[in-house]
C-alpha cells in the first residue's frame, strides 16, 4: 500500500488506481499534444489558383472546397469572409465582394468585442482556440475594397458610407486596442501591468485617392481639394511608411480640360505573414526572465533580446513559447505600364506600401499577445511541473518499476503539450494585397481598349490583364483596375 498526504489526513491508494492515473496523464497529455495541427497543405491547390490569376476559380474553391476538406476552421469566418471578398474583388464580381466583406466585417466588430468583454475569462486561453478577431489593417482596407466595389456598381452612395467607416476606424483605432488593453489590465494576472501600444499610421493616402475621384466625380470640388490636401499630409507626416515620392499626377487631378480622365488603380503582391518566433523563459525570484535567439546572416544563433518581467513566481523554472511577428512577403512586381488602344500610355506611381501598414499596425495587438503569451506559458508551465513532480512521488511509492515508466513518458508528453499549445497564432487574410499603385492618363472621350502590363525589377513583363473596349466620358468617374497578386 502506498501513501498520498492529503489535507491533514492519510489517503490510501491500491497500486492498480495509481497505476491508472500514471496512464491517464499519460494518455491526456498525448491527447492534448495531438490537438494542434496546420492546414497550410490544404491551400496549395487554392494558391495555384491565385497564381494562375484565376481569381473566381479560387473565390469558388473556398466556397465549395474539394475532397480535400474544408479550408477554414469553425473559429476562422473572418478569414473565410476576408479571403473570398478579396479574390472576388480581384475577379471583378463586386456584388459578391461586397457581400463576403459585409460579413467579415460583421464578424471583426463582433469578436473583437467579445474578446475586449471575456478578456479576463480568456486570459489563460491561447488565442487559436479563440474566435479570430482580425488584424487592424484588415478592417481598414475592406472599406477601400468595398469602397471600389461600389463604384464599380455606380453607387456613389455606397462608396461615400465605405470611406467614412474608414475614416471613423482610423480615428478610433488605438482607443480599440485601448480598451483591449484595460480590459486585460482588470484580470488577476496582468494587474495592471500591461502597456497599451501606439501606431504612427492614422492616414491612408489610397483611401485619400479614392475619396479625391470620388468628390471630383460628383462636382464636389471643395471636398476633392480639401482631400487631396489630406492625401499629400499622409506623406508629409508619416514618412517611415510613405518613404516614396509623392506620385506627380496629384496635382493635375482637380484641372478641368477636355479630354476624358482614367484612373487606373493597380494592386501587387501580397500582405505580410505571420511566422512563429521562439522565446525562453527563465523565472527567477519575483520574475521572468525572457530571452530571445535568432540565426544570424552566419547560421548562428545570436540573443537579439533579455527582458526581466516582474511576476510573482518562485525561482528555477524554465519554458519556451512561441510568439507570432509579420514578415513581409517582397512582391515581384515593380513597374506597372497601361497600354491604350496598344500603345504605351505612361506608368503608375507607387501610392501605398500596404505591407508596411500591417507591419505597423500589427504593432497595437503584438505587446498584449506577448504579455498574455508570457504569462500563460509560466502559469500553465508551473502548474504541469508541479503535476509532474507529484506524478513522480506517487510513482515511487508505488515501487517504481512501469510506474515510473508511465510517470517519465508521461512527463515528456506533458511538455511537448504545453510547447505546442503555446504556437503561436499565425492566422492572417491570406490574399489582402501588398501594394497600391495609382495613375491618371488623359485620352480623347470615346471607346479605347485598355491593357495594363506588370514587370519584374528586370524589365521582364510577368502579366498582362485586358480591360475590354468601353466608352470613356469626359465628366464621368473612368476607374479601372487590376491585381497581380503576387
Amino acid at each position: 500500500m502506498n501513501t498520498l498526504f492529503g489535507a491533514g489526513r492519510r489517503i490510501v491508494r491500491p497500486r492498480s488506481i495509481l497505476f491508472f492515473e500514471c496512464a491517464f496523464f499519460l494518455f491526456m497529455s498525448f491527447f492534448c499534444a495531438s490537438c494542434t495541427s496546420t492546414r497550410n497543405a490544404l491551400f496549395q491547390e487554392l494558391d495555384a489558383e491565385v497564381e494562375g490569376h484565376n481569381y473566381g476559380g479560387a473565390a469558388q474553391r473556398i466556397d465549395e472546397p474539394g475532397p480535400s476538406g474544408e479550408l477554414y476552421g469553425e473559429k476562422d469566418g473572418v478569414l473565410f469572409y476576408l479571403d473570398s471578398g478579396i479574390l472576388y474583388h480581384a475577379a471583378g464580381e463586386p456584388r459578391k465582394s461586397i457581400e463576403r466583406f459585409d460579413e467579415a466585417e460583421i464578424l471583426i466588430e463582433e469578436n473583437f468585442t467579445k474578446s475586449v468583454t471575456d478578456a479576463v475569462s480568456s486570459f489563460l486561453l491561447n488565442d487559436y482556440q479563440l474566435e479570430y478577431a482580425g488584424e487592424a489593417y484588415e478592417d481598414i482596407y475592406l472599406n477601400v475594397f468595398k469602397a471600389i466595389d461600389y463604384l464599380k456598381l455606380g453607387s456613389f452612395d455606397g462608396a461615400y458610407v465605405e470611406m467614412r467607416r474608414l475614416e471613423e476606424k482610423l480615428n478610433l483605432l488605438e482607443d480599440k486596442y485601448e480598451a483591449l488593453a484595460q480590459s486585460i489590465n482588470s484580470s488577476p494576472e496582468a494587474k495592471g501591468a500591461l502597456k497599451a501600444a501606439s501606431t504612427d499610421f492614422y492616414n491612408s493616402a489610397l483611401a485619400r485617392y479614392i475619396s479625391v475621384l470620388l468628390y471630383r466625380a460628383d462636382r464636389r470640388r471643395d471636398s476633392a481639394v480639401i482631400e487631396l490636401g489630406r492625401l499629400k499630409e499622409a506623406f508629409s507626416r508619416q514618412p517611415a511608411l510613405f518613404d516614396f515620392p509623392l506620385p506627380p499626377e496629384l496635382d493635375g487631378l482637380l484641372r478641368r480640360g477636355e479630354k476624358a480622365k482614367i484612373n487606373v488603380i493597380g494592386f501587387t503582391g501580397r500582405s505580410p505573414i505571420k511566422r512563429a518566433s521562439t522565446v525562453r523563459l527563465t523565472t527567477g525570484e519575483g520574475l521572468i526572465l525572457v530571452t530571445q535567439e535568432k540565426e544570424d546572416a552566419g547560421g548562428r544563433m545570436v540573443l537579439v533580446n533579455a527582458a526581466p518581467i516582474p511576476f510573482p513566481v518562485s525561482a528555477g523554472f524554465n519554458f519556451k513559447c512561441q510568439l507570432p511577428q509579420m514578415k513581409l512577403r517582397p512582391s515581384r512586381i515593380k513597374r506597372l505600364v497601361l497600354f491604350v488602344d496598344g500603345a504605351a500610355a505612361g506608368e503608375l506611381s507607387l501610392i501605398e506600401k500596404m505591407d508596411k501598414v500591417a507591419e505597423e499596425t500589427f504593432k497595437l495587438a503584438q505587446s498584449m499577445i506577448f504579455f498574455k503569451t508570457i504569462v500563460r506559458t509560466v502559469t500553465k508551465g508551473v502548474t504541469i511541473k508541479m503535476a509532474k513532480n507529484l506524478a513522480d512521488k506517487r510513482a515511487k511509492a508505488a515501487g517504481g518499476g512501469w510506474f515510473s515508466v508511465l510517470s517519465l513518458v508521461g512527463g515528456v508528453a506533458a511538455d511537448v503539450a504545453a510547447d505546442l499549445s503555446e504556437e503561436a497564432d499565425l492566422r492572417a487574410a491570406r490574399y489582402f494585397p501588398g501594394q497600391a499603385y495609382v495613375g491618371e492618363f488623359l485620352v480623347e472621350p470615346g471607346e479605347h481598349e485598355l491593357a495594363l502590363e506588370f514587370y519584374d525589377g528586370a524589365g521582364r513583363r510577368v502579366y498582362r490583364e485586358e480591360i475590354p473596349r468601353r466608352n470613356y466620358t469626359q465628366e464621368a468617374l473612368n476607374l479601372v483596375t487590376a491585381c497581380e497578386l503576387q
